[in-house]
């Protein structure tokens, strides 16, 4: 006899075979296990029944490393006998199994410590677990996974919308697909309620490029900037915000680790010219970096409030074309890949006498 529990589990009950003395019939039959005693009952195979010939009822299990028999002169006794058996082997079974969490708040966090963590890099792992706390968690975190639904996801998501913070909804409406998929995983909910959330995509504001104007007053207003040669060193090289940190500099070039990869990627590194604008701004010592990369982001908006961090990346790309350097290699530099042109990124390999005489044309 087979049934269903309440996790759509199937579960496999013992036949009995019934021996009639003087027959060579065998005739299958089931024990009669009611609908709610089914939902109870352990994933056990394999009870055979027979009636001995002295007029007894007997089952037998003899499998998974048991071997044990009831026996009554009734046999609603000994079907009785076995069942409350084999309650109690799936009593202990399930004993001994680590309990899951319920509660949003704690499988969340079970989440970001054992799959986020491994998986993107340190910064990125802040970011989102930021996100988490400021946004997700005073929401959903005291609640039970089963009883968020589809609303209170679309809920959540419409309020960050209707406030003009959409790319903060495209962080949430992530890590909220990520966690409940992890759930279903687990077992802890039938299905992912992010599946029938909508929300607009949002589009991100493309960077764009300081005019020469805006980078010389960029220039003088730093100089009364405690991260004066931070903004410097963004400026004439290009590189990410997060690459700051991992830059070292020798007579000629600036080496940083390629700050745009997954955790399970390689280490990489690339090296950009020095400029000759660059060089009285040097040497960079780690007391003029700040501790988070959030305070480059402020003191840069205090200075140019109409633009980002990143537009310091956009401005040094275009002005090292404008002063004709070729694209190819500012994409070197820059690290940008471009599939339209595998050439310039994978198989044009360029000599440092050549970059460093390319990188006196940069000028503002």
């Amino acid at each position: 006899m087979n049934g269903q529990d309440a996790d759509g589990n199937v579960l496999y009950f013992p036949g009995v075979k019934e021996r009639k003395n003087g027959s060579e019939v065998n005739e299958d039959k089931a024990l009669s296990y009611s609908q709610e005693e089914i939902e109870k009952m352990p994933r056990l195979k394999d009870g055979k029944y027979r009636k001995t010939s002295d007029g007894l009822h007997q089952i037998r299990y003899r499998r998974d490393g048991y071997n044990v028999q009831f026996t009554s002169k009734d046999k609603k006794t000994a079907e009785a006998r076995f069942k409350e058996w084999a309650k109690s082997v799936n009593g202990e079974k399930r004993a001994q199994l680590p309990k899951k969490s319920e509660y949003f708040a704690e499988f969340a966090e079970g989440f970001f410590r054992n799959v986020k963590r491994i998986n993107v890099d340190e910064e990125t792992f802040k970011g989102q677990y930021r996100t988490y706390q400021l946004h997700i968690e005073p929401k959903f975190g005291k609640m039970r996974l089963r009883q968020i639904g589809a609303m209170k996801c679309q809920e959540l998501l419409s309020e960050l919308i209707d406030s003009g913070r959409g790319r903060t909804c495209e962080t949430v409406r992530w890590i909220l697909n990520e966690i409940f998929n992890a759930a279903v995983g687990e077992k802890l909910v039938s299905d992912n309620p992010m599946r029938f959330v909508k929300v607009p995509k949002h589009i991100r504001k493309k960077g764009t490029r300081l005019s020469n104007e805006e980078v010389a007053y960029f220039i003088e207003a730093c100089k009364s900037s405690r991260y004066q040669k931070c903004f410097m060193v963004f400026l004439y090289t290009g590189i990410r915000r997060n690459e700051l940190y991992s830059a070292m500099f020798d007579e000629n070039f600036v080496t940083v680790e390629n700050g745009k990869k997954r955790k399970s990627q390689p280490r990489t590194w690339r090296k950009i010219p020095i400029a000759p604008a660059l060089r009285e701004f040097l040497p960079l010592c780690p007391e003029d970096l700040p501790k988070r990369n959030e305070t480059l982001t402020s003191a840069f908006r205090k200075i140019m409030p109409r633009n980002t961090l990143k537009d310091l990346r956009h401005t040094f790309s275009t002005r090292a074309q404008e002063c004709g350097i070729s694209k190819g290699l500012v994409d070197v530099w820059t690290a940008h890949t471009n599939n339209k042109d595998m050439t310039s990124s994978v198989y044009t390999h360029f000599s440092e006498e050549y970059q460093l005489g390319e990188i006196e044309k940069l000028h503002f």
